[in-house]
Parts: structure tokens; sequence; C-alpha cells
């Protein structure tokens, strides 16, 4: 058992790492003071008399690596360049990017900036913020930078978010007086609709309901509650904000043991009513590319018998190869533990407490919530194994929406799909567009081209 709570403790210690990274020791990097940095309301300037827009603001080099937290939003530019009649894209990154090089963005900037119409057409900015404030007070200060950026640049800004930055885009653009600043905004991962993993009481509650022994079930429970007592933010602003009424109404539970699950499960308390706030304001969702992923988990996405029996005799196997992994600190394992917890967790419908409609997840979002999907279709369609996709389709009201198969919350800013994947991905809802690396998927959107109209093989790897 002591070798049990080491493990689980280290699972919960690889989901820190995803969200809220350590930072790079001095000595291996050039390191930043953010608080020595002017605030980005300071810096959005441009040389008033120079025709080619010249914007003053920092440069953000991948040897700048911030230690401090940052005292408000900041914005860098990737390079000097003027930015002439070109179109500006902010990039804004998700949980603990913004002590990371280039706030992750590194890997895919390298490949934009290999395809010369990119730089012809877009100059780059970075947003920073701290990801363990309140996305309230992150999103009141997006509606003050995002319309400075675009009167800098006299023209609507196209925006790439990752995870909770597409939460800043979503709460911004819920205000008329930003929305038209924004030309589109490409989110991935994104909660729109929050999670069940931080929804404290409803997660707990699938932990006692999960068939392993009351010690598993404690150990777990205590890892969950390590860890968000230092990210109560996620917990506070990320909860789903059950407009779908999927949250059950349970009242007290405890489990056997005295540190075992236990809480007050009661939709009132367990649902986000920030983003049900803003989600009830209607913003626009027209400007709204949404690209959504999910692991493969066969336990949940087949429930066949045969399946169950496959999963019985794998086990070990899987233990070696992902369990093992993710509580010595590999995210991507990591992610895939959380996507069959997460996978479990039950929601309620019309006969009671029945459905497992959140399979289909990257080991954080839920399909459902990444693809923003109104909550009435998220009532009406639950998306159970992967041939509910299709359904989905024709209800979508967001500009675009994009599902792809076997990836997690990471290879959208890594480009790596989990365990050595095929690094061509085809979109579930629109298979016809082809198959392509997830980097092309993103360039391809950001330039609004046709997407599927090269080969595979004529992609650019890197």
């Amino acid at each position: 058992m002591i070798k049990r709570s080491i493990f689980t403790c280290l699972t919960l210690f690889s989901l820190f790492c995803l969200w809220m990274p350590f930072p790079v020791a001095a000595e291996e990097t050039k390191t930043v003071d953010a608080a020595a940095t002017p605030s980005s309301h300071s810096q959005i300037k441009i040389d008033p008399v120079d025709r080619e827009l010249v914007f003053h603001m920092p440069l953000l080099s991948p040897e700048r690596i911030f230690k401090e937290k940052p005292s408000r939003l900041e914005i860098f530019q990737q390079n000097q360049s003027p930015l002439k009649d070109r179109k500006i894209l902010l990039l804004i990154h998700g949980g603990g990017g913004e002590y990371q090089s280039m706030f992750r963005w590194d890997g895919a900037l390298a490949f934009f900036d290999q395809d010369p119409e990119f730089i012809k057409k877009f100059k780059v900015f970075l947003l920073r913020y701290d990801t363990a404030d309140s996305l309230t007070d992150e999103i009141e200060q997006a509606k003050v930078l995002i319309p400075e950026l675009a009167k800098g640049a006299g023209r609507p800004i196209t925006i790439l978010a990752l995870s909770m930055g597409g939460n800043v885009v979503q709460g911004a653009l819920a205000d008329p007086s930003v929305d038209a600043f924004v030309e589109r905004a490409i989110c991935m991962g994104t909660p729109f609709h929050g999670s069940p993993l931080f929804s404290s009481d409803w997660y707990q509650y699938s932990l006692l309901k999960h068939k392993f022994g009351p010690m598993t079930r404690m150990f777990d429970a205590i890892d969950y509650r390590l860890y968000f007592s230092r990210h109560k933010n996620y917990q506070a602003d990320l909860k789903w904000d059950n407009l779908d009424g999927g949250i059950p109404s349970i009242g007290a539970f405890k489990g056997l043991t005295p540190l075992g699950p236990k809480g007050n499960l009661e939709p009132a308390n367990d649902s986000s009513n920030v983003l049900r706030k803003i989600n009830e304001s209607g913003p626009n969702k027209s400007k709204i590319v949404a690209y959504a992923g999910y692991l493969l988990n066969a336990e949940v996405i087949t429930m066949t018998k045969k399946r169950r029996l496959e999963s019985y005799l794998l086990a070990p196997y899987r233990f070696f190869t992902i369990r093992m992994p993710a509580q010595l600190g590999r995210e991507q394992p990591a992610l895939k533990v959380l996507n069959t917890k997460i996978g479990k967790v039950k929601a309620a419908d019309e006969s009671g407490l029945s459905t497992r409609k959140f399979a289909l997840n990257d080991g954080i979002t839920p399909v459902a919530s990444a693809l923003f999907l109104p909550p009435q279709v998220v009532r009406d369609y639950p998306i159970l194994k992967e041939d509910d996709l299709l359904s989905l389709r024709p209800h979508l009201d967001v500009r675009l929406g994009r599902v792809f198969r076997n990836i997690d919350h990471v290879t959208f800013v890594d480009g790596s799909p989990p365990h050595r994947g095929s690094q061509f991905l085809k979109d579930e809802l629109h298979p016809e567009d082809g198959s392509h690396t997830i980097f092309d998927w993103m360039l391809d959107e950001i330039m609004e081209r046709e997407q599927g109209y090269r080969k595979d093989d004529e992609l650019t790897k890197t």
C-alpha cells in the first residue's frame, strides 16, 4: 500500500507537470523576471508616422524562460518586423504555458515559419497570463488588450488558443464591444462547457463507484485533493457548466475509509458559475473554430463482453506501459489514465444516474465541451461511442468543428500523438478533408486554405 500511495501521488504530480510545470533552472536558460517586464497596456503602441506599423513591445525568443508569475496580461511579438499589410495572429497558451519556452508554441511556430505564405500574411504576437488566477480576472483584462491590439493594427485579429486560453477568448467574445475586433478564434481542446475532472464532488463520486478496492479509491481521492489544493481556480472556474443538466443530485456521500471519496454532490455546488454565465449570455460562436480530440479507450468506447475480457487480459501490459510511466511523471501516459477516469464519470439522464457520456475525451476535455456543443445537443445526443460523432455534424453552431481520433490534450501544441501513433490525423466529422499532421491542420485553418488539397506524402515534417 505504501508503494501504491507513492505511485498514485506521482500520477497527480504528472498532472501537475502538465498544468503548472516547474521553471527551468537559471543556469540552463536565460531567466526573465516577469515583474520587471512592463505591462502590455503600455506596450501596445505603434510608430504613428511609420506607414508600415512598427510595434514597440518586447520580443520573445526561445531562450526567455519566465520564473515569476505575471501580474497582469502581457503581450510579446515574435520579431520586430513591421506589420505592413499583414494580419495579426495572437497565440494564447493553456495552463502552465506561461513558464515554458515560447509559452509552448515553439514547435508550432517553427512549423508555420517554414511556409513563406504564412510569413507574408501574418505577424505573430504571444499573450502571457497567469493560469492560476481567476478566469474572470483574465477575461476582463483580455477585453481591454484584444481591442487595443486590433486598433493598433487597424483590422480585426486572428487568435489561436490552447485549452483554457480558449476560455479567455470565450469570455472576451461574450462582450459585443470586443467581438468586433476578432476575425476568427481557433480554439483547441478548450473546455467551453468545463470538464467533470474539475467538478470535485462529481469526480470523487465517480471514484467511489469505480470497481476498485476501498484503499485504492482512498489513495486516488487523496491525490486528487492534494493536487487541487494548489489549483483551486480550476475547480472554481472550469467545472462543468451543467447547462445540459448532466450533474446528478446525490447529496452527501462517503466511502468506507476515512480519507476516501466523500462530498456533497449537488448541481448548484458542483457546476461552474463562470462558464454558465458566459454561455448563457450567448457568445458569438460563429467566429470560433473548435478542435477536439479523444484517446482510444476500449473499456469505455466499446463495452462488449469481448472487449471487457480483452481489457482484463491486457491489464498487466497497460500497467507497465501506461500506468507506471504516468506515475513517473510522463504527460501523455498521465492523460491516458485521466482519460479512463473521466470516461467513467456518470451523468444524469431521464432514467437517473446511468449515462457515461464523457468516454471521448483528450485526458482533460470531453469532445462535447471542446466542440462547444449547444446544451440541448449535449443532452439529446450523448457521445457514448465513436459511431455517435457523425450525428453531431448537423447540430454544430460554431464556425467549424473538427474531431481528431487518438490524440491527447498536448498533441495540439506538441504535434505528437501518444504512444507513437500516426502523425496523419483525419477529422472524424469531415473525413473528406483527408489526413494531415496536426500542425498542417492548424496552419491551413489559419491561412483559410482548403483542407485536403495536398497528398499525405507532400506534408512537411519537423
